[in-house]
């Protein structure tokens, strides 16, 4: 019984932030013009932005720290982050607009929520430190 409370409450937990994040996503598209033909369509939307939204983002917050790390790029907080912190909601949006007939949505109202979502995580990964640069010795032979 102690070990399902250890698993369970952390569960709930999160599952509380996300739908707290979801909610407040919707009223910030229903604003920038999200319409739907039904609560199972919308629901369906939902599930799949979050779905394909958490790996993805994993993968673009990695990139620009491991560009940097092995010294392609100078910094991991210039232009890169900012731009895949923005692509990334904006082509997921038009992709599920495309894809499930029940949501639209303009361009121009996905580009803005994707616009203030990747300032909002330019501003939260301020504070987070450059990773180190990787230099490759070559041995003389």
């Amino acid at each position: 019984m102690n070990k399902m409370k250890r698993i369970m409450i952390p569960f709930v937990i999160v599952l509380i932030i996300l739908v707290g994040l979801t909610i407040f996503e919707f009223f910030v598209l229903h604003l920038l013009g999200l319409q739907y033909k039904s609560a199972g369509g919308l629901i369906l939307f939902f599930v799949l932005y979050l779905l394909l939204e958490i790996p993805l983002s994993l993968i673009t917050d990695a990139m620009p720290k491991a560009l940097k790390s092995v010294g392609i790029i100078k910094s991991s907080k210039g232009w890169l982050p900012l731009t895949l912190d923005t692509g990334l909601p904006f082509i997921l949006i038009l992709l599920l607009d495309a894809f499930i007939s029940d949501i639209t949505i303009t361009w121009q109202g996905a580009m803005i929520f994707s616009l203030v979502t990747g300032i909002i995580s330019r501003k939260v990964k301020e504070s987070e430190k450059e990773p180190p640069v990787w230099i490759v010795l070559k041995s003389k032979k």
